[in-house]
């Protein structure tokens, strides 16, 4: 979830728990749809920082801050040294029907740009014509290396993963966007951040009507 060090640490935590209540705002307005943050590991859960469960699919969210590097942009030698393709691998050979989503303030050009134009390709004989620039051809061979698979393979996870790249600024912002309309939006965003630690801390199942407990608790009302 966040890196060692006590400054980085505290900014990883809240970035996460920032990301958690714009789920939970996202919950709030779709009944059906279940949180766990934190979520225990089993043998088809690896990524554990958030699992949303949601019309019989099951997305997790792999959150990582920032990217050490100083261009702030997610290289394929950070993805290993911080894990991200280790947990992403083992996510989709547990469960190959789930949606994985990197989270992070820093772009990864692995997934936003080699996957999204992979992905394209109706066959692998297609991949060199899809990728269409020696740099992606050439990060896409490095990633089949990483993740040791062959073309197939890794096609089959590039269609599965995906990325939100979102300052933290943006995140605050999205959820206050959403309730602006009913009112009391900063007062919501700041509960559900709150909520958010605590529930990451008792990796507490985050339903509709919880968070419909909380906002009555705290006097919040929409008309």
């Amino acid at each position: 979830m966040s890196y060692p060090g006590g400054s980085a640490t505290h900014m990883g935590v809240e970035y996460q728990s920032w990301f958690l209540a714009l789920q939970i705002a996202y919950s709030f307005f779709e009944p059906d749809r279940i949180i766990y943050p934190e979520t225990f590991i089993t043998d088809s859960s690896i990524i554990d920082d958030i699992k949303v469960l949601q019309n019989k699919m099951t997305t997790f969210y792999n959150v990582k801050h920032i990217s050490p590097a100083k261009s702030l942009h997610w290289k394929n030698g950070e993805l290993v040294s911080h894990c991200v393709i280790k947990h992403i691998k083992q996510q989709f050979e547990a469960d190959r029907k789930a949606k994985i989503v990197f989270v992070s303030q820093s772009d990864c050009y692995l997934v936003t740009e080699v996957f999204q134009r992979a992905i394209n390709a109706i066959t692998i004989n297609d991949l060199d014509q899809v990728l269409a620039s020696s740099r992606c051809i050439e990060i896409w061979e490095s990633a089949k290396e990483l993740f040791d698979y062959d073309d197939y393979t890794l096609l089959g996870l590039a269609k599965n993963v995906s990325m939100r790249c979102l300052p933290l600024y943006e995140i605050k912002k999205l959820i206050e966007h959403r309730f602006v309309p009913l009112g009391h939006h900063k007062e919501v965003a700041n509960l559900f951040a709150i909520k958010s630690l605590e529930c990451s801390g008792r990796k507490t199942r985050i339903t509709k009507e919880l968070i419909n407990s909380w906002l009555l608790e705290n006097g919040i009302n929409f008309k």
